[in-house]
């Protein structure tokens, strides 16, 4: 299993190389871009599938672990419940301004919820990453 996995990763590996040397050495053509963001999303998607397959396998294999899952969801369902109850649909001066019209108020509502989430996980990560090691250091004594 474990060498086909090395394989899997090299051949992406060298795949993202040949669509990176392209996008570089293409820099007249337009078009480069577009196999690029094509890689990017084929990436993304193979990544979020990953998560879930080795979720379900994990959740399969442990069933002590389904509990921690629950938490974990419930979790961001809480984060993302409470930003978007916190976030606002009204417009700025700058989306107001925008040559195509402004963005719509549901547009606007997820944008700022998508901006708390991430302010909310971004000061959560600091946090734990700055007292991570003091509840540790203060457990071990």
């Amino acid at each position: 299993m474990k060498k086909i996995l090395n394989i899997f990763f090299y051949v992406i590996m060298a795949i993202s190389v040949i669509v990176a040397i392209y996008f570089f050495l293409e820099m007249k053509n337009e078009g480069r871009v577009s196999y690029l963001l094509i890689w990017t999303y084929i990436l993304f998607a193979l990544a979020i599938g990953l998560t879930l397959v080795f979720a379900v396998f994990n959740a399969a294999s442990n069933p002590q672990s389904l509990k921690k899952m629950a938490l974990n969801i419930g979790f961001l369902v809480v984060v993302f419940g409470v930003s978007y109850i916190l976030a606002s649909s009204a417009q700025t001066p700058v989306t107001a301004a925008l040559p195509d019209g402004p963005p719509s108020e549901m547009t606007m509502k997820f944008t700022d919820m998508g901006l708390k989430v991430t302010y909310f996980l971004f000061v959560l990560t600091v946090l734990v990453a700055l007292l991570g090691p003091v509840i540790s250091a203060i457990r071990n004594r």
